[in-house]
């Protein structure tokens, strides 16, 4: 009889912290992190054995344990996205793009992916792949949606009582394409900013107060734009090889293959260093 994996709520892996404190934590948001995270440290530090990854129950719970203990056996990874989590600590380490899926785009990444659907080596797959076009159609489309979110988020949504707007699952494509539908982002941002005198004061919030570099790669919701990746990836995919027409066919599945290679990003890699000399250090001190 196969062995039950072990499950821990949070609560429970915050409470392990607290008491296990020989061991060193990389906690994470949630519990779907905890596969990508553990791959990328894997690859980085692949000498370090006495660590644990675990997920809480988003920023907020990390917000709070942070602010109400002093652990030092703990390293806490966090989305940028658009919440400001309103403290500095160096246990906290924030992500250089909105959030996990935001390192998805990235050629580097879906190139060592492609390199298996496409029977090559990763180089032959990186020159026959190209991410321009849905990084230039995708930042075009999503310009005024990013001004009405982040605006939405940080301001109006804090004067709404009662049942709010949801975005964030919101599908954006248009029908068996990739590309972003215009009706439909314009549909959202109406639902989120009803009248024309909040969308104007979204574009002036967003020009006085989003200071963010980079395009929509960088600083749209990733998860927003999974759809429209994953029908890019197939259309190139079949372009460069129509026998694999049958890869790259659902979201999810495409979320996986993409995971199984995010250690491959040198983005992931530079973001993470902090927190792989974290657990290096530790491990010495432990050692010594």
């Amino acid at each position: 009889m196969m062995g039950a994996i072990p499950k821990y709520n949070g609560l429970e892996n915050l409470r392990r912290i607290k008491m296990q404190k020989a061991i060193t934590f990389v906690v994470v948001e949630g519990v779907d992190d905890v596969p990508i995270f553990e791959s990328c440290i894997g690859h980085l530090a692949p000498d370090c054995q006495k660590y644990d990854i675990v997920f809480t129950d988003g920023k907020s719970a990390i917000r709070e344990y942070i602010k109400e203990n002093k652990s030092q056996n703990a390293i806490f990874i966090i989305d940028r996205d658009f919440q400001d989590i309103d403290i500095e600590d160096p246990r906290l380490i924030t992500l250089d793009r909105y959030s996990i899926e935001n390192y998805f785009i990235c050629s580097q990444v879906i190139s060592h992916s492609l390199k298996f659907a496409l029977n090559c080596k990763y180089q032959d797959a990186f020159e026959a792949f190209n991410l321009d076009e849905f990084i230039e159609r995708t930042t075009t489309a999503t310009e005024k949606l990013i001004k009405a979110i982040y605006y939405y988020q940080k301001v109006h949504s804090k004067t709404l009582s009662g049942a709010r707007p949801t975005w964030s699952d919101t599908f954006l494509c248009a029908n068996g394409t990739w590309h972003l539908c215009t009706d439909k982002i314009e549909q959202l941002i109406t639902s989120l900013l009803p009248t024309p005198e909040l969308q104007e004061a979204a574009e002036s919030y967003y020009q006085q107060n989003f200071n963010l570099p980079g395009s929509a790669v960088e600083n749209f919701p990733g998860k927003m734009l999974k759809t429209s990746l994953q029908r890019y990836i197939k259309q190139q995919v079949t372009n460069i090889r129509p026998a694999a027409r049958g890869k790259y066919s659902d979201v999810e599945t495409t979320r996986e293959l993409l995971s199984a290679v995010i250690h491959k990003s040198d983005d992931m890699a530079r973001v993470l260093l902090p927190v792989v000399e974290f657990i290096r250090r530790r491990e010495g001190h432990e050692h010594a």
